[in-house]
């Protein structure tokens, strides 16, 4: 694996890659990463890649075989200041709704979180980061449910996966099956930690929740749905009740009831020399590709100054074409560290 010695040197140039450039003396911490015209706060909502100081940023999506594209993502390279980012991506079920409200409203939340105090200073409380999330988490789950009572959208909802890297910690929250990978090389071994857990509604423990307030666990082409425990009488009703392959979600009005949740599972990792590549993705990337196979796509398009990201998405639209079958819309979002980083 010859490139694996190789993979950190910076990227060649290319079509929309820009890079930072300092005058003597100007410390490129106060330079905007791009091309100057942007301002810290200001936020990514379509793919892009360009090139920070201690890391680069490349996002790339793909309808797959779907009429619409219902991911959304958001990308805040300088949160207050830039030894902090946000990474976000939501994948939106029933329709783009959901997805794109908690787009609009996740950030904002964010920094109105009550714990965001002890995290907008220059060393952030490691328990104050997992709070300010679950609390935006919350929030926005909530506001999403009030618009989807009054436009009567009954199940939008979506997934949703939420970073925020400050310094040297990893913060990850997540509900539902988008992911995020983080992957190292290690005595020149490649290697990588998954960051997040797919909530699926036959796992034990949320099958109990969902049973327990009355909600169903049914199986449709092997796959495990969650769905309200009127389904049936709706059904009758004539209406077109709907179900969920995942158990957590912002979203989902009438699944509430039936044990859909919001809560998040929270992951923290110490960010070290040895990590090289955190991937987050939809689905449409990780039902077709693990996430060590990932994570050497990734590492290895870097390699040969091609963006990572495009090299995924193309990954796995390829391997939907070798099994025949229609692609899922495909949002990844992947973020190289540099030397500089630690």
């Amino acid at each position: 694996l010859k490139w694996l010695s190789r993979w950190r040197a910076k990227l060649g140039p290319r079509k929309r890659i820009r890079r930072i450039r300092t005058r003597r003396g100007m410390d490129p911490m106060d330079l905007m990463a791009w091309d100057g015209t942007r301002r810290p706060g200001e936020v990514i909502y379509d793919p892009m890649d360009c090139q920070f100081y201690t890391w680069q940023l490349a996002i790339a999506q793909n309808l797959g075989g779907r009429r619409t594209q219902e991911d959304r993502l958001a990308v805040c390279p300088c949160l207050g200041d830039w030894n902090k980012a946000f990474f976000g991506l939501w994948d939106g079920a029933v329709d783009d709704f959901a997805a794109e409200e908690v787009r609009k409203l996740f950030l904002s939340n964010l920094i109105a979180s009550s714990a965001w105090a002890k995290v907008s200073n220059s060393n952030p409380d490691p328990e104050a980061l997992q709070d300010c999330l679950r609390e935006a988490i919350q929030t926005t789950d909530q506001e999403v449910i009030r618009l989807c009572r009054d436009t009567q959208n009954h199940y939008s909802s979506c997934t949703g996966v939420m970073t925020l890297w400050t310094g040297t910690i990893l913060t990850v929250a997540h509900v539902g099956d988008s992911r995020a990978t983080l992957g190292y090389v290690e005595d020149g071994l490649v290697g990588y930690e998954q960051l997040t857990s797919d909530h699926k509604p036959d796992l034990p423990d949320e099958r109990r929740r969902i049973e327990e307030a009355g909600g169903i666990v049914a199986l449709r082409n092997q796959a495990a749905f969650l769905r309200g425990g009127d389904f049936e009488e709706r059904k009758a009703r004539g209406e077109t009740p709907k179900g969920l392959q995942y158990s957590r979600a912002f979203g989902g009005k009438d699944l509430k009831p039936y044990g859909l949740s919001s809560v998040p599972d929270v992951k923290q990792v110490t960010l070290e020399a040895k990590h090289k590549v955190l991937i987050v993705a939809s689905d449409g990337l990780w039902d077709v590709c693990p996430s060590e196979r990932a994570v050497h796509v990734a590492l290895d398009a870097a390699d040969r100054h091609l963006d990572p990201a495009q090299a995924l998405v193309q990954h796995a639209l390829a391997e939907n074409r070798c099994l025949q079958r229609k692609a899922d819309n495909v949002t990844v979002l992947v973020v190289l560290f540099s030397e500089g980083l630690n």
